[in-house]
């Protein structure tokens, strides 16, 4: 089951790990007991997206064989 909050700003389901609606930027931080609404529903919330997978070991082998650029100058 997942828990959510109810946003008070647009009624949107919002996971809790979120500090501000996506739909409408109403902040969710700091709201009054009163103004909490939780909703229970089957499923879980979508966690934040995970970082990108490492690159292949032949792309990383590519980059590594690259020269390093020299140091940058300041045209005056």
């Amino acid at each position: 089951m997942g828990l959510w909050l109810k946003c008070p700003g647009c009624q949107g389901k919002i996971p809790l790990y979120l500090p501000v609606c996506p739909s409408c930027g109403q902040s969710l931080d700091n709201l009054p007991p009163k103004q909490r609404v939780y909703v229970v529903e089957p499923g879980q919330p979508s966690a934040p997206a995970a970082p990108a997978s490492p690159p292949s070991p032949a792309k990383a082998a590519a980059k590594a064989e690259k020269k390093p650029k020299g140091p940058k100058t300041k045209k005056k």
